[in-house]
C-alpha cells in the first residue's frame, strides 16, 4: 500500500493499480461526538479496506468537507455546494487516471447506516461525477462505495433495534468508542423523528432532530463498534473485488444475465 506518506520514487518503482480516494464531512454529531466524525471513520476505514484489496493500491487522504447543507448554520458545520464536491471528484478521479492508475474507487463516508429510506443521501452528487467520468474517460473505470450500505444487513444483524437510525446513533457511536474513545462525550438521549430522512429534501436536519441525534446512542459500545468495523471492512472490500471483476467481464465482451449488484440507492450503487 502506497500514502502520501511514501516518495515519488515508491511510486515510480512500483506503480499502484487502485487508488482509494476517501470521502467524509465535517458536520454536527449531537453533544457526544465530534465534528470531525466522519473524517475519523472513514480514514481508519479507508486504511483498512486498502490493505487488504490484491491490487497494489494507493490510498488518499481522507477529503474532510462533504455536501452537508441540510446541517447549514449550525455550529460547527463546514459544507461544500454539489458543483463544488462534484469538481473535486472530477479533478482527483482525473489526476489519478493521468498518473497511469487505471481503477479508482470513491469511499463515501455519508449516508444513513440502517435507515430503509429509499432516497439518496449525503454525498449522493458523487454517484453522477463517477458515472460521468466513466463514459468520458476511455479506459478508466471508476466505482464509488458506501461501506455502511455494503455492511447493512450485518449492521442490522449487529444493532436490531436501530434500523432507522441516520445520524449520530449507535453505529457511529459505538464506532467512535471503539476507535476513539477519549473523544466520545456522555451520550444524550436517544431520538427517532416521526419523519423519515425523506424530508431532509424539505427542510433542515435541526428541524427534525434538533439534538443533532437521529438514532439510539444508547444502544453503543465499544465491543459493538469493534464488531461493526470488522463487517464494515469486510463488506467494502468484498464489493470492491467483485464489482471490479464484473466490470472487467463486461468490458471484456463476455456477457452477463444477472443483474447488476446493488448496495442500495443512497450508496450510489
Amino acid at each position: 500500500m502506497l500514502t502520501w506518506l511514501n516518495t515519488a520514487w515508491d511510486f515510480k518503482a512500483a506503480p499502484p493499480q487502485v487508488a482509494l480516494f476517501p470521502l467524509a464531512c465535517f458536520e454536527p454529531h449531537g453533544p457526544h461526538l465530534p465534528v470531525g466524525s466522519d473524517s475519523i471513520l472513514m480514514s481508519a476505514i479507508a486504511r483498512r479496506v486498502a490493505e487488504r484489496l490484491q491490487a497494489r493500491t494507493f490510498l488518499l487522504p481522507t477529503w474532510p468537507l462533504g455536501t452537508s447543507g441540510h446541517h447549514a448554520r449550525q455550529p460547527g458545520v463546514v459544507y461544500l455546494n454539489f458543483e463544488t464536491l462534484w469538481a473535486v471528484v472530477r479533478d482527483v478521479v482525473t489526476a489519478l487516471y493521468e498518473h497511469g492508475i487505471p481503477r479508482v474507487v470513491v469511499l463515501n463516508n455519508h449516508g444513513a447506516a440502517l435507515t430503509t429510506t429509499t432516497r439518496p443521501l449525503g454525498n449522493f452528487i458523487v454517484k453522477t461525477a463517477v458515472r460521468q467520468l466513466n463514459y468520458e474517460v476511455p479506459g478508466l473505470t471508476a466505482i464509488w462505495v458506501q461501506p455502511f450500505a455494503a455492511a447493512r444487513e450485518a449492521l442490522r444483524a449487529l444493532f436490531p433495534s436501530a434500523c432507522e437510525e441516520v445520524h449520530a446513533g449507535a453505529v457511529e457511536t459505538s464506532l467512535l468508542m471503539h476507535l476513539a474513545p477519549e473523544q466520545v462525550r456522555p451520550l444524550p438521549p436517544d431520538y427517532v423523528p416521526a419523519f423519515s430522512p425523506a424530508y431532509l429534501d424539505f427542510t433542515s436536519f435541526n428541524n427534525l432532530a434538533p439534538a443533532g441525534v437521529w438514532g439510539q446512542p444508547s444502544q453503543a459500545s465499544a465491543e459493538k463498534g469493534a464488531q461493526a468495523l470488522e463487517a464494515i471492512v469486510e463488506a467494502t472490500v468484498a464489493y470492491i473485488e467483485r464489482t471490479f471483476a464484473q466490470i472487467a467481464q463486461l468490458k471484456g465482451g463476455a456477457a452477463a444475465h444477472a443483474a447488476p449488484e446493488q448496495q442500495g440507492e443512497e450508496s450510489g450503487a
